[in-house]
């Protein structure tokens, strides 16, 4: 077997491809959208179908990691997100960006899959390891969009094959790691994976266009009411485990308190952080002699902000083992929601100051890191080791509905406080930071009520868990 060391570089690496793939895209698409004939409405359905696609492929990749294998699941996810690359660097058109969109939205099984691998291996490195990947994460999602705006302002199409190579190397890393783990082999259950999918369908469609049909539209309100209904469908078979009823994921693991609280954390997380990237873009581009607000950066230059801040998510995501272990898992949560929040308010009161902005977000972007390997780390503490790819997920899956709904009430606000000109006011803008930094306030208090599992091992050498 390969030493830790080596496996966690190559979990580096096959985590690049998830940062590349979901920084590239957002600067390339505007700008290919006219070479391809894609509209911006058009464009804006793609983002859709990639949120939808993220929300539905988080429970399926993970859970199918505990039922096949973590090494095996993750090498055919890396296989399936290098098909959707090439396909649309070789051939770029509707069709083959919308279906690589999709391929590459297996992205959001690869840190669950590699932490089944890091417990199983090593457990006592799973929080390092956690913390490297994340900070690859961070790193390549800020940096891979500052390339792809380079290639992209001379060729758009040039720019798809950023991810190309990406992905051959991340492919071979996968042969590195370890066949770690043994797979219950259970199939996935269908009326729960058909319920919770569709279900997540309608919600996110219904949230993600409700400002554009209207709130109250037949549509909006029939997706929506839909998408609600099934998850509770979904929620109410999956919570009743029993030994003759198979679940496709496991929400008896809501019981155990250390998985509810920063399965809670992570939801207000995702909903005060990944949703506010649209409306930090549209700030700094924004021409203050027009609007009254901004700094009127170029694309590059909004590019250029989002990849030198995304440092500081890298240098915090590196310390945060370090800072749980000293202060505590609790306090370190709660630390990350105070900062998060103070971010906020260094951006509302000090938004006129380029400066001040920056420093706000660059606050943002340390709160960014910590979470992100705080909550991961500890999202599968509390569950026994077969658990570790679905608990993952599950955590996932709490970020990916946060953010949908982060995405809605921004989109509901910027609806309301819009000008004549289109624009969002700065009224508007105030309204979005407070929200926001309230959320950030509810994420961290969550957090707080963490408390580290107790271990127990039974007569014949099995790890438990005591609630």
């Amino acid at each position: 077997m390969p030493s830790i060391v080596l496996i966690i570089l190559a979990m580096g690496v096959v985590e690049m491809l998830s940062g590349v793939t979901q920084g590239y895209l957002p600067p390339l698409l505007p700008a290919l959208g006219p070479v391809i004939g894609i509209d911006d409405p058009g464009i804006n359905g793609l983002f859709l179908i990639s949120n939808v696609s993220f929300a539905v492929m988080t429970p399926i990749v993970s859970r199918l990691g505990d039922s096949y294998g973590y090494r095996l699941v993750l090498r055919w996810s890396t296989v399936a997100v290098s098909i959707g690359a090439l396909a649309m660097a070789v051939a770029p058109s509707l069709i083959t960006i919308t279906i690589g969109i999709v391929l590459l939205t297996c992205v959001v099984g690869f840190i669950p899959l590699m932490m089944g691998i890091l417990r199983t291996t090593s457990p006592a490195h799973t929080r390092n390891g956690v913390s490297v990947m994340i900070g690859v994460l961070m790193i390549t999602v800020g940096f891979g969009g500052l390339i792809a705006g380079l290639v992209g302002a001379e060729d758009p199409q040039r720019g798809l094959w950023i991810a190309v190579p990406i992905a051959v190397l991340s492919l071979a890393a996968t042969f590195v790691l370890p066949d770690a783990g043994t797979p219950t082999r259970q199939p996935l259950a269908v009326l729960p994976l058909a319920t919770c999918s569709l279900g997540l369908i309608g919600f996110v469609v219904a949230l993600a266009m409700g400002p554009e049909w209207g709130w109250f539209d037949v549509r909006t309100l029939g997706s929506g009411i839909l998408g609600v209904a099934l998850l509770t469908i979904w929620v109410w078979i999956d919570s009743r485990k029993t030994a003759k009823r198979r679940t496709f994921l496991d929400l008896s693991m809501l019981r155990i308190p250390q998985i509810r609280s920063i399965t809670v954390s992570t939801f207000f997380f995702g909903f005060a952080t990944i949703s506010y990237f649209g409306t930090n873009g549209i700030f700094l581009h924004a021409d203050p002699q027009e609007v009254g607000y901004g700094f009127g950066l170029s694309p590059f230059g909004v590019a250029t902000v989002l990849a030198l801040t995304s440092i500081a998510s890298l240098l915090s995501s590196l310390v945060t083992v370090r800072m749980m272990s000293v202060i505590g898992e609790n306090i370190t949560m709660l630390v990350a929601g105070v900062i998060l929040a103070a971010g906020f308010s260094t951006i509302l009161f000090g938004h006129r100051s380029f400066v001040l902005y920056c420093l706000g977000f660059t606050l943002f972007n340390v709160s960014l890191g910590m979470y992100q390997a705080a909550t991961r780390a500890l999202s599968v503490e509390g569950v026994p080791i077969h658990q570790t790819s679905s608990a993952a997920g599950l955590n996932e899956l709490a970020l990916s509905v946060g953010i949908a709904v982060g995405a809605a009430m921004i989109r509901m606000i910027s609806a309301a406080s819009v000008t004549e000109a289109g624009k969002i006011s700065e009224g508007g803008l105030w309204a979005i930071w407070v929200v926001l930094a309230v959320a950030a306030l509810c994420a961290g208090i969550a957090g707080f009520s963490y408390r580290r599992p107790q271990y127990r091992v039974s007569a014949t050498g099995t790890i438990g868990v005591t609630e």
